[in-house]
């Protein structure tokens, strides 16, 4: 990656410009398509990513697919709107849900099956050179395109490579943005212009500042949970909330975590993501004794809305286990369909095609975040949202399978349009003297990782699938607590661990008070205390 010497002048103060900047903070699916429609319209853009390359990130990980239009079935936009609002228990926002719906398969077509302008992405085709189409739950129609079981890495590495290319994209990796910057500091209504940041690699500290602001596309929250499906390490730990809400932008909708109803669950081993694809392909769950549960639960068994799938899984683990079973597939077929998850099991002494897979629910994808617009706007000027970070409306309680990329994509591509092209000039930046000490350093280290182990353990049993009123009032007494040690490491030394416990306990107490606050079970909230069910037994 680029050297901040080799991007930026030396300029203390914007200068006359013929182009507009923009910092895009995140370079997954909803970051790219930002960067890349944004340039397309003429702006510079500089994408920031905290890991060590730029398809590092939770789009990559992505393994279902994405949803377009099967032109060989009587699929509509309209039977796209009614599956997600259906998934979304009605929760939704109308409006998002029929952007969502209708741009979509045009935005894939336009950018992941372009390749003159954007990206082609090699999704799965059938005997006649033909784009495959596959059901998944709570879907009306066959309708998700998917590159094997890892759809989302080709769309990663398909859109960091149409940024890599274009002139008027760059990026720098291996940085945190751990605060929002206002044009005015002693103004709390004035503007996002820009990011504060810190180079984990180097350990050095600097201001950015754009024309045009700040997109903050940086995933979700889920590993502040003990069971996550995203990969173990400091990722998904609730970036955008955090730094949203430290400029009092709106949040909304965080108590609608969806928990993932399959992770593998193997002795002294993360959770591993079993794909939605499984299900839709014919997987069965089955209890202990080997006999299929899900229909006990509700009539369309496997392939229910994730919620109700996931509480039904949670449930018969507690009873002494739930299992995927897709043994009755031929083997030589489910090899080929399912490359990665055949791969990693075999890893560990399991073969899929002769055994069932012990599963149990996980956090996997978080429904709300900074509330924004159509076009990505947050309630703070110059800061817009995309991706999983945002809550557009469209997932509602629940989200429906494989509309998150879908949904960066749409979103990503509208600010990338959208943006005032007229606000003119360059990038500045700041470096700023920053204390660091690897005696302090290895100190903050070690507590910012047992603080990250006690909040897991804490949100996963008291503000997880099944709350309590009782349970997230003391959550949130705990968090409060937990918040303030981990501002304090992070005032002392600067580290990525003290950086990423200062966020995720932010957003767990977001989080846990939205949850509390809600008193009413819909989707994915479920909270045992329910006023409506105890009005409804009075």
């Amino acid at each position: 990656m680029l050297t901040l010497r080799r991007l930026f002048t030396s300029s203390r103060a914007f200068s006359t410009s013929s182009r507009p900047t923009l910092i895009v903070v995140g370079t997954g699916v909803a970051g790219s398509s930002t960067a890349l429609k944004a340039a397309s319209n003429g702006v510079k853009v500089h994408m920031l990513n905290s890991s060590s390359h730029p398809t590092n990130c939770n789009s990559y990980w992505a393994q279902g697919g994405i949803i377009s239009r099967n032109p060989s079935s009587d699929d509509t936009s309209d039977y796209l709107s009614k599956d997600i609002m259906n998934a979304g228990v009605n929760l939704n926002v109308r409006e998002a849900v029929e952007q969502l719906s209708k741009l979509g398969p045009e935005r894939v077509t336009e950018m992941l099956l372009n390749e003159k302008e954007y990206a082609s992405i090699p999704f799965e085709k059938d005997s006649q050179g033909e784009l495959k189409y596959t059901l998944e739950a709570a879907h009306s129609h066959p309708r998700i395109l998917y590159w094997k079981d890892w759809t989302g890495k080709a769309i990663t590495e398909g859109l960091a490579a149409a940024c890599e290319k274009h002139p008027l994209i760059t990026t720098s990796t291996n940085t945190i943005v751990h605060d929002l910057l206002l044009s005015n500091p002693n103004d709390s209504s004035s503007p996002v212009t820009g990011v504060s940041c810190f180079d984990h690699s180097s350990n050095k500290s600097y201001d950015l500042h754009s024309s045009l602001g700040v997109v903050l596309s940086t995933g979700g929250l889920n590993n502040i949970y003990e069971h996550s499906t995203n990969p173990t390490g400091y990722n998904a730990l609730g970036t955008s909330v955090a730094l949203g809400s430290r400029v009092n932008a709106e949040i909304k909708d965080v108590e609608y975590v969806q928990f993932h109803p399959t992770a593998l669950k193997l002795p002294s081993s993360a959770r591993y993501l079993l794909t939605e694809a499984l299900r839709g392909e014919g997987a069965i769950l089955r209890d202990k004794t080997g006999r299929p549960f899900a229909k006990d639960y509700h009539p369309s068994g496997e392939l229910a809305p994730r919620d109700v799938v996931a509480r039904a899984v949670f449930e018969e683990d507690t009873k002494g286990g739930a299992f995927l079973d897709i043994t009755h597939r031929d083997s030589e077929w489910l090899k080929n369909r399912f490359p990665s998850i055949n791969e990693y099991l075999l890893e560990r002494g399991v073969d899929m095609t002769k055994d069932t897979l012990p599963c149990v629910p996980a956090a996997h994808y978080t429904c709300g975040g900074v509330c924004v617009d159509l076009k990505g706007k947050s309630s703070v000027e110059g800061l817009r949202v995309a991706g999983e970070g945002s809550r557009t409306g469209v997932h509602g309680g629940n989200r429906l399978a494989s509309t998150s990329l879908l949904e960066g994509l749409v979103w990503g591509a509208e600010i990338g349009e959208d943006l005032d092209i007229s606000k003119t000039g360059d990038f500045v930046i700041m470096e700023k003297d920053s204390y660091y000490n690897e005696f302090d350093a290895k100190n903050v280290d070690e507590r910012s990782s047992e603080l990250l182990a006690i909040l897991r353990s804490l949100m996963w049993n008291d503000v997880g699938i099944v709350r309590t009123v009782s349970g997230t009032s003391a959550a949130i007494e705990e968090i409060t607590t937990l918040t303030s040690e981990a501002e304090a490491l992070f005032q002392t030394v600067k580290t990525q661990k003290s950086c990423m416990i200062r966020d995720a306990t932010v957003a767990a107490g977001l989080v846990a008070k939205a949850a509390n606050e809600n008193r009413v079970s819909g989707g994915t909230h479920f909270i045992e205390d329910d006023e409506e069910q105890k009005m409804d037994n009075a």
